[in-house]
This record gives structure tokens, sequence and C-alpha cells, in this order.
């Protein structure tokens, strides 16, 4: 279920004072396939207000809804805010519940294979170096270096070429095939992750992994 955003509340409000649906509003923003107008104004109301998709429809917006410009600007910014804040909540949990971690880094930067790499494992399955937290940060290096030995190739990224250990929230350190410090990296290092959406619905990261 998503959360409901000012720009959620807005569409709907002006949909209900209209008397149409969403498919009729797909239609007055131009359309044509109006069950992909649909999936778009449901990712606009669940706070996708970035995208170029998004971008585009919001331009539409004002004349499909028969409103004015800041009508639309104004939901627009509330939305903002309340991401904005939402971000701000997640990172100080994070934070205050932060483990140091290494990841396992390949030639390539993105994953062939995407959807297959998302499923059977993503991110925590095929790049995630387990660390004995119990062992001082002095032997993370140790701990790495073993899995990376054990790793010529890592799965959908190539010849691995080295790892990144995370510190701290705001610290991290990457290092060669041979455990060599290479360099510090500006803040947490993320190797980044992969949404998949059956629908509106989304998927977890390597479900059928579990």
């Amino acid at each position: 279920m998503f959360d409901r955003y000012p720009i959620h509340d807005f569409i709907d409000g002006r949909l209900q004072g209209l008397g149409f649906r969403r498919g009729e509003l797909a239609r007055r923003c131009g359309y044509k396939n109006i069950s992909k107008g649909v999936r778009r104004l449901e990712q606009l109301c669940a706070g996708d207000i970035a995208s170029l998709p998004s971008r585009n429809l919001l331009k539409a917006l004002p004349e499909a809804l028969e409103v004015d410009q800041d009508a639309v600007n104004k939901a627009v910014n509330a939305t903002a805010a309340k991401l904005a804040e939402e971000a701000a909540i997640r990172d100080a949990k994070w934070r205050a519940s932060f483990q140091p971690d290494a990841y396992l880094q390949g030639t390539s930067t993105r994953p062939s294979q995407i959807f297959i790499f998302g499923i059977t494992g993503g991110v925590e399955g095929y790049l995630r170096i387990p660390l004995d937290l119990t062992q001082p940060a002095s032997d993370f290096v140790r701990q790495a270096l073993e899995v990376v030995r054990k790793t010529p190739v890592v799965s959908f990224f190539g010849p691995t070429t080295g790892f990144v250990i995370n510190y701290t929230p705001d610290h991290a350190e990457r290092y060669d095939v041979d455990g060599n410090f290479v360099e510090v990296l500006d803040g947490y290092y993320r190797p980044g992750s992969v949404r998949l959406f059956i629908g509106t619905n989304e998927v977890p990261e390597g479900l059928f992994s579990r």
C-alpha cells in the first residue's frame, strides 16, 4: 500500500469534483494507451514526481483537471516536502542501526541481466561480503580478502576488481583484489538495488532465492 501524498489527494479530489475516473484523466492527458496512462498516474500518486514520464504528466494536469498551474505546483511542492521528510526519517533510523558492511566490485558497475539478478539474489545475494562484527575493524580487510580470493568473478558484474568496506555511515574505503588500499570514498558506498514491480506491487529483491 502506497503512502498518500498531497499530489494523490489533489488528483483524487479533482476527479471527484469533475465526476470522472483516472482512465478519463489519462485520456485527457493525451494517453492513447489508457492502461499505460493510468499506471503513470498511479506512479505519480505514489510520490514519483521527478521521473521524465511524471514531469510530462504534470505538464498536462492543469488543463486535464481544469485548474491553474499554481494549484498543481502547490501539490507537487507539498509532495516534495513530505518525501524529503520521509527520507530524513529513514536516514536517521539507518544511522541509528548502522553496522559496518562490505561489498564486492567487478569490472561492470551495472549488472547484466538485471531482472534475473534482482529476483535471484540482488545486491545482498551477489555483492555483500559477510563480516564478523565481533572482530575489530582492523580485521575487516582480511575477512573481505578471504571472500575475494574465493570469488574471481562477481556474478553479473564480471571479473572481481576489489571491494569496498563501509566503516561508518560517512566513511568508506576501496581496496584492490590484493587487499591494498586504493582510496577513501565520499561517504557511504551504496552498490544500488533493483526494484521490480508486478503492476503497482513491488516484488522483493531476491524473492526466488529464498
